[in-house]
């Protein structure tokens, strides 16, 4: 992968820490730093998000299509999912900068996680489907 970084661990491990800072829960006091604290594991998120994309963009979806060209619609939906998932992390960081938290804050973290777990879970199986190998994930 791309500067020997493993993309897809690094997305795992960015959406397990955005999914411990909400158990936490919304502190009383001291909202700010937990603020602060969220948008930098949306950063993470996002950052990781970004070479998740471009490791599979770069070659991985191309070699799954070129094995099985019966994957395309797949590929395609994946590369969808991907763009839709940037597009709600950062759209998020954005919201953290300018609006004071609110209820529904939880809920948008929650659907971005299992956003994370959904798009891993399908790129998993895409290469399993080219490959006709496991390479393992959660579940």
């Amino acid at each position: 992968m791309g500067n020997n970084t493993d993309w897809r661990v690094e997305l795992n491990q960015a959406g397990a820490s955005l999914q411990e800072l909400l158990s936490e829960g919304m502190p009383a006091e001291d909202l700010g730093r937990w603020v602060q604290r969220l948008e930098e594991r949306l950063g993470q998120l996002s950052r990781a998000l970004t070479g998740f994309s471009s490791d599979c963009d770069g070659g991985l979806y191309d070699d799954c299509v070129e094995l099985a060209p019966r994957l395309v619609p797949r590929v395609n939906k994946i590369r969808s999912e991907q763009v839709q998932l940037q597009a709600s992390v950062d759209q998020q960081i954005q919201r953290l900068q300018t609006d004071e938290p609110d209820s529904s804050l939880h809920r948008s973290m929650a659907d971005i996680i299992h956003k994370v777990g959904r798009l891993n879970h399908h790129a998993v199986d895409l290469v399993y489907s080219a490959y006709d190998t496991d390479l393992g994930g959660p579940g």
